[in-house]
């Protein structure tokens, strides 16, 4: 009853507007009216006031309510119009023209929430960005939201981690952070964990952390793209997640990527981010970084490369290349001081056509052979080991290059004979002796040593012997007795059946490994191939490992015409797609698997790649004649001529006796696989 007469007595005091409405809907019920005057204000002078305002403006009803000076008049129409009243029209902002909830009044004008904060916006004091102020600094310039939460001054010792960082949220003990915060524990509908989610507005259902960070590609376009729906199996994109165009907001920048905010995309967030980093105070970009900046801003993963520039050492080492001066060159990167950020970054500006290709290998031993002369503190030690190093090694390195890079092992052996000989030098310096001086004596003191250098600097006083830059000495030779490592038949065929059949290997390393087992491959040679290594000629696959070409058994062929189809025209490192065509690509772009990721992978499935080699070595020098072993395989005909007499020399026995254990009968190295 009490009810009852309330709505009477309010349809009392909004009379005018019930008369209004009616001539504009006649078919409109006053219960409806008095109903949406309730649901914007509570207040009988705030209901008043309301109906008042739309009395003696009544365009405001059709679309003018942009310029209303009450907001509980757009909460009026607002229920008018969710009522099902046609004759009243929701307004739209009038800055950008978009059916949106309008806000707070600017230049007399009520705007979105998105055209508000363009209209507040002011350079922020300390990144200079365009954006709404939330603080001001101590000399009352405008600080930014995003200045402000990375201001210590903002920060608080989190009740629950301890930590200090930004507050997410106030609880009862106090301010918590952001990884702190409350929130339910709930099961994802993604990934089926158990964990803090929030609810995601795309599907209504839990969403942990982790998903909702997660970068995808969509079961069912193909597209990359921020997780936003399906399963852990089957992921989703936005587009298919729900397809209606209306659901979804645009990036603020881009205006292409469909999200659930006007916030940047990670793509543009990318392209800002080294925008910044690439631009001088002259308010230029380098045309070799403005290269590199298009090649990471196009990225499949624009994730995995906003975590790579959110490092500290890799923002300051590419502000510090963005100011090399006047061109960015190889030479001016060598200047700078060497650490891994920059190996990245140089093989990211070669792989994006900024820089020329070269041997870094080389390129870096060649500083570190004159760094190594220049030490020596004699004129007459530093030409010695200047023509040692140089003269001897360096250019027979480049003779047998053929310019092919050059391998780990390569170069860590003429390190290895480089510091050996120094160690020598060095050695007799401190005696007060000299290299053209030294006495057998002196020699054999040297040698008698229990460091490694002195067994391995043997190399360096023959060659200073025959070279005339010391007196007749002698020194021996360290001959190959054949290998270190037990040769055992059974475990190599046993571990080249697991890897042709056992499909939970990765391709790559089931190849490889088959390479070395049933080839004999080094993981130089490995490591180094290509798809101009592959042919295919009658039905048959063939792999050109020497000057011959072998034809690959099966399933071996399918394997590698698999590895060869993964890497393609073009694979991803971590940040960027360069064009390639190694069947082992590595993790930096252009450039292959290192020979120390590949035995680190190798030796994860148990296998031994210097003794599988070794045993695959001997069993097929005395199988196959030392020339037509060294064309198929690539290696020297000498060493092939080495492993022929170590095969049918004092280890015959014991090869026969390894044959005779499980194999008796089986001749053929196709009976192995079945």
């Amino acid at each position: 009853m009490t009810k009852r007469i309330d709505r009477s007595l309010l349809a009392q005091q909004i009379g005018p507007l019930l008369v209004l409405l009616a001539e504009l809907e006649p078919a409109l019920g006053a219960d409806t009216i008095v109903a949406a005057v309730r649901k914007a204000a509570a207040m009988p002078a705030g209901q008043q006031r309301i109906a008042q305002e739309i009395v003696d403006r009544p365009e405001l009803l059709t679309g003018q309510a942009a310029a209303a000076t009450l907001p509980g008049v757009l909460r009026f129409i607002d229920a008018l119009v969710r009522a099902g009243v046609t004759t009243v029209v929701a307004p739209l902002c009038p800055r950008c023209g978009k059916q949106r909830p309008l806000g707070r009044p600017f230049d007399g004008l009520r705007l979105c929430a998105g055209c508000t904060r363009k209209a507040v916006a002011m350079p922020c004091g300390r990144c200079g960005t365009l954006r709404p102020p939330a603080r001001r600094n101590d000399n009352g310039q405008p600080i930014c939201q995003a200045c402000w939460w990375r201001d210590p001054r903002s920060w608080k010792a989190c009740t629950s981690c301890g930590d200090e960082r930004r507050v997410a949220a106030m609880t009862e003990a106090g301010p918590v952070c952001t990884r702190c915060r409350p929130r339910p524990e709930l099961t994802c509908g993604i990934c089926a964990r158990t964990g803090r989610c929030t609810i995601s507005r795309a599907t209504g259902q839990p969403m942990c952390d982790r998903c909702r960070e997660r970068w995808i590609v969509c079961s069912r376009c193909g597209a990359g793209a921020s997780l936003k729906g399906g399963t852990r199996d089957e992921p989703l994109c936005a587009r298919c997640v729900n397809p209606d165009p209306a659901f979804w907001k645009r990036c603020g920048v881009c205006g292409i990527t469909w999200q659930l905010t006007t916030a940047r995309c990670a793509r543009c967030s990318v392209d800002r981010n080294l925008s910044r980093i690439f631009t001088t105070a002259d308010g230029t970009i380098a045309p070799e970084l403005d290269r590199l900046r298009q090649a990471l801003v196009n990225v499949d993963r624009p994730d995995h490369a906003l975590d790579w520039l959110n490092k500290p050492g890799v923002r300051d080492t590419l502000h510090t290349v963005a100011l090399v001066r006047p061109a960015i060159t190889h030479e001016a990167l060598d200047a700078m001081p060497p650490n891994g950020t920059l190996a990245h970054i140089r093989s990211i500006l070669i792989a994006t056509g900024a820089l020329p290709p070269r041997d870094e290998r080389l390129a870096a031993l060649e500083p570190w052979i004159r760094k190594t002369i220049a030490a020596r503190t004699t004129p007459e030690h530093q030409r010695v080991l200047h023509a040692y190093a140089i003269w001897h090694h360096l250019r027979r390195l480049r003779g047998r290059l053929d310019d092919q890079p050059a391998s780990h092992q390569q170069v860590t052996n003429i390190r290895h004979q480089v510091t050996d000989a120094a160690a020598l030098l060095d050695w007799l310096h401190t005696r007060g002796s000299a290299l053209a001086t030294c006495t057998q004596a002196d020699l054999d003191q040297w040698l008698a040593g229990t460091s490694g250098s002195a067994a391995r600097s043997a190399n360096f006083v023959r060659w200073a012997t025959a070279h005339h830059h010391a007196p007749r000495l002698t020194a021996p030779a360290t001959r190959w007795t054949g290998p270190a490592g037990p040769l055992d038949q059974d475990r190599r065929w046993a571990d080249a059946r697991r890897l042709m059949h056992d499909d939970t290997y990765p391709i790559a390393d089931r190849v490889a490994g088959l390479l070395i087992l049933l080839y004999a491959q080094k993981l130089n040679a490995i490591s180094t191939l290509t798809t101009q290594h592959l042919r295919h000629a009658e039905g048959q696959t063939l792999l050109a490992l020497g000057s011959r070409p072998v034809v690959l058994p099966a399933p071996l062929d399918r394997l590698v015409n698999e590895l060869a189809d993964a890497t393609g025209p073009t694979q991803g490192s971590g940040l960027i797609n360069a064009p390639s065509s190694w069947l082992f690509p590595g993790r930096w772009p252009g450039r292959p698997l290192t020979e120390e990721a590949l035995t680190r992978r190798l030796r994860a499935h148990g296998l031994q790649p210097r003794q599988g080699r070794n045993t695959a070595l001997f069993m097929l020098a005395g199988e196959v004649p030392a020339a037509i072993l060294a064309r198929m395989l690539g290696i020297h005909i000498k060493a092939a001529i080495q492993w022929q007499q170590l095969s049918n020399g004092d280890w015959t026995t014991y090869a026969a006796e390894i044959v005779q254990r499980k194999n008796r009968g089986r001749t053929k190295e196709s009976q192995q696989f079945e």
